[in-house]
């Protein structure tokens, strides 16, 4: 499945799918096939009589070094990648994807520098590169995750679920799940029977308040 433009809302669609596995919850978006394939969508008969969605500024070889294309989003465009807990890498350009970045739990991990050099092969990240990031990105500790809509705090709350300290209001008829410190409260439930009705008995489900 390729991205989509609602040029309505003027959002820029990526499904999971579009992306390059790296394995496991790693994936990689070329950028310069991004930028390449929003051309495609912007001039057939609906996209062209609306606005570009990005700019374009191609290699340049300066003194037998060649720096990296950029590409700029522009014109209010944002970007949605599919939702998930996954980790996406940016390759291939320097771009400004971050900042017009509509947040959930997909983490996006930019290579920008002003010194970026292309190979003759490839987009320059290394094998060592990827697995420098993966390890990078795994041993992030926990409680330093706190934003939400994150994956790290999706993880981090995982974690106080199955771990941490709860306990059960009698009069509310709610649980609240605490982080590992025992003191934050991470999400507080609502415990309903199989009717919706708030209980202690015959919990059926629980839903976040």
């Amino acid at each position: 499945m390729s991205v989509s433009v609602n040029w309505a809302t003027k959002v820029i669609t990526v499904p999971q799918s579009y992306l390059t596995p790296l394995g496991g919850a790693y994936y990689e978006l070329d950028v310069d096939k991004f930028r390449l394939d929003l051309k495609d969508i912007e001039d057939n008969e609906e996209g062209m009589v609306f606005l570009d969605t990005h700019r374009h500024n191609t290699e340049v070889t300066v003194g037998g070094i060649t720096l990296a294309r950029t590409i700029e989003m522009i014109n209010g465009y944002t970007i949605t990648f599919e939702d998930g807990q996954y980790v996406v890498t940016l390759t291939g350009a320097n771009n400004n994807i971050l900042d017009v970045l509509n947040f959930n739990q997909v983490s996006i991990q930019s290579s920008n520098t002003a010194g970026l050099i292309v190979k003759e092969i490839g987009s320059g990240v290394t094998q060592q590169d990827k697995v420098d990031i993966a390890s990078l990105a795994w041993d992030e500790p926990l409680n330093d995750h706190t934003s939400t809509g994150t994956m790290g705090n999706a993880l981090r709350a995982s974690r106080a679920m199955a771990i941490g300290r709860w306990r059960i209001d009698p009069d509310e008829k709610t649980m609240t799940i605490y982080d590992t410190d025992g003191i934050t409260p991470i999400i507080t439930l609502k415990l309903l029977d199989e009717e919706g009705n708030p209980t202690l008995d015959g919990i059926y489900e629980r839903i976040p308040l």
